[in-house]
């Protein structure tokens, strides 16, 4: 963590200098910026939140089944989230108009914290009415929070900074995942039966959470953003409900995302099937113990790809192949691992409770820390593929809305499913599920990753965004092999006239 923070200081330093000595127009550019409007300081404020909500909301749904003993009810409430953050994200747009950017981060943070107290009154009291109301609570406030984070960590970087930031955001969620578990191993150390975590593991995440709105809003609006590029931050905001819409179906008609909707969709569809997973075949203690291994493996993994993505000796074209290729693979063989496991533990004639000092529990933990990594490489995969098709920044609204949109449908059917006594549909059929929808997402999305990065006919090395393609193109001719290209090409045209 500490080494990719470093690594994106000296990047922008870098970076400042060299455009403060060969501005375009040959003024002089200010090298100094305002520490708190800058691109790193403004994506940390976004990582912290991305800690202490998304990232402590996932350890304790980690933990399977937010720590409670029977997952059943408690997937079907975070069922209710999701159908509520795609009907949020539909109309968040205009919602984000109305309040700014800032402020809709700031007021998405609100829901988490009263979802944890709902785990906890359910848990404790064995309360139900409150979790669904707090679902319902989260889910509207969630669904505000996931498309204005997605929209800041597409829109605020520097296009060739935007692998690290991403994989800089996501490690933060995984870090609140990773010290989570930390949290619920030492408070639940003794639990070496299946069952609910403690309650007082509940109350810590409660605390922290209740930071969140306030860390928030030290982010700054888009407009007051100082990229170290000079550029400015593109968001576009709607004018009006119906000229809102009118561009959301235009953005969704696109040949792009149409043949990459399923896989959004499928992207988190798993979620749901590792978090039921751990509660249904681990003890208390080994299930926080899964939860905190699996969360370092993510954050080795996460930063492993974001720097491969950032990587520009390779084209943009040859990135996303070679990390599709990689990640669909990985995926495979992890699915077929997963369903042979599962359908090994349903023959058994009594259901098996893994402790860490048993016989066969690293065998079938593999199979929780295996999915939580893939999860998380296709969703920092997904992030930074989008933002590549994306051509013009001002839309990065309504892109992460529909990204958020889609993924919300997939977890809001997910969580259904594993809603589902376990007698009446067993986990090998939630796995079935989960190799079908992946199945049908991979030759659709193929034709737009083995045209990703290709403008005009040339493989440029850079994102192209708000660019012309001829602009674009003959930039990479002028750049590509660190001479003029370009300038060879025209001088024997010139040559070649009589």
């Amino acid at each position: 963590m500490l080494a990719l923070v470093h690594d994106i200081e000296a990047s922008d330093k870098k970076t400042t200098t060299r455009h403060a000595e060969f501005a375009p127009n040959g003024a002089p550019v200010p090298r100094k910026r305002t520490w708190y409007r800058t691109t790193f300081f403004n994506c940390t404020v976004v990582a912290i939140c991305a800690f202490i909500a998304p990232g402590l909301w996932a350890a304790i749904n980690g933990l399977g089944a937010g720590g409670a003993e029977d997952p059943t009810y408690v997937n079907a409430a975070n069922s209710v989230i999701f159908i509520l953050q795609f009907i949020i994200c539909i109309f968040g747009s205009s919602i984000i108009a109305w309040i700014g950017v800032r402020w809709a981060f700031v007021s998405g943070m609100i829901g988490f914290p009263i979802y944890a107290a709902s785990l906890y009154a359910h848990v404790k009291y064995g309360n139900k009415w409150f979790i669904m109301l707090a679902c319902v609570v989260d889910g509207i406030f969630s669904g505000i929070f996931w498309l204005t984070e997605g929209a800041i960590v597409l829109a605020y970087p520097e296009k060739h900074k935007r692998g690290k930031y991403l994989a800089y955001w996501l490690a933060s969620r995984i870090v609140g995942q990773m010290i989570g578990g930390a949290v619920s191993l030492g408070v639940n150390v003794s639990s070496n039966q299946r069952g609910h975590i403690s309650v007082n593991t509940y109350l810590i995440f409660i605390s922290i959470q209740c930071l969140g709105p306030f860390i928030a809003a030290a982010l700054s609006p888009p407009e007051k953003v100082q990229r170290s590029d000079q550029t400015a931050v593109k968001i576009v905001l709607p004018s009006s409900l119906k000229v809102e819409l009118l561009a959301m179906w235009k953005l969704v008609c696109r040949k792009e995302i149409l043949l990459l909707t399923p896989m959004i969709f499928q992207s988190v569809f798993s979620e749901a099937f590792f978090s039921t997973y751990n509660a249904t075949y681990f003890t208390v203690r080994s299930r926080a113990l899964a939860s905190l291994v699996a969360s370092t493996c993510v954050i080795v993994m996460n930063f492993l790809l974001g720097f491969f993505l950032d990587w520009r000796r390779l084209t943009v074209n040859t990135r996303a192949i070679v990390a599709f290729c990689l990640i669909y693979a990985f995926e495979t063989c992890l699915y077929v691992y997963a369903m042979v496991v599962c359908k090994q533990f349903e023959h058994r004639d009594e259901r098996p409770t893994f402790d860490w000092v048993d016989d066969g529990f690293g065998r079938a933990v593999c199979v929780y820390i295996f999915m939580l990594v893939g999860f998380n490489l296709m969703y920092d995969y997904l992030y930074w593929l989008v933002g590549t098709v994306n051509k013009n920044g001002g839309e990065i609204i309504r892109l992460s809305a529909i990204i958020r949109g889609i993924e919300s449908c997939g977890q809001a059917i997910s969580y259904g499913i594993n809603s589902i006594n376990q007698a009446q549909f067993p986990l090998s059929g939630a796995v079935a599920v989960n190799m079908s929808f992946f199945a049908v997402c991979i030759i659709p999305s193929a034709f737009v990753i083995w045209r990703v990065g290709i403008v005009n006919g040339v493989k440029v090395h850079a994102i192209v965004q708000d660019e012309e393609p001829e602009d674009a193109a003959m930039q990479e001719n002028r750049t590509a092999n660190g001479h003029d290209r370009a300038a060879d090409l025209i001088e024997a045209d010139e040559q070649s006239l009589p």
